[in-house]
């Protein structure tokens, strides 16, 4: 913590104020980097969402084998997605 009161002293702003700006825009860049890397899996696919890639499986549009690392890939994503906007949430 001791480079962040320096920061603020130094810019003659608020430690507090700094601290959650820095949060704030960290959080922003993880979401927009989380949603660019489901876009393109979701382009590479033509779907929208992990539930229509189950459904692509389920009519056999697609095989298990070809999908299952980018179905695994893009539930991680859009659960990092979630719990990034549950706590960017928590610090507006």
């Amino acid at each position: 913590m001791q480079i962040l009161e320096e920061v603020a002293k130094a810019l003659n702003i608020d430690q507090e104020g700094l601290q959650k700006e820095s949060l704030k825009t960290f959080l922003e860049k993880e979401l927009r980097n989380t949603e660019a890397e489901i876009y393109k899996i979701a382009v590479k696919h033509g779907i929208r969402s992990i539930l229509e890639l189950d459904e692509k499986l389920k009519r056999r549009e697609v095989t298990e084998e070809d999908i299952m690392d980018d179905f695994m890939e893009l539930d991680y994503l859009e659960s990092r997605k979630d719990k990034l906007l549950k706590v960017m949430e928590k610090i507006k």
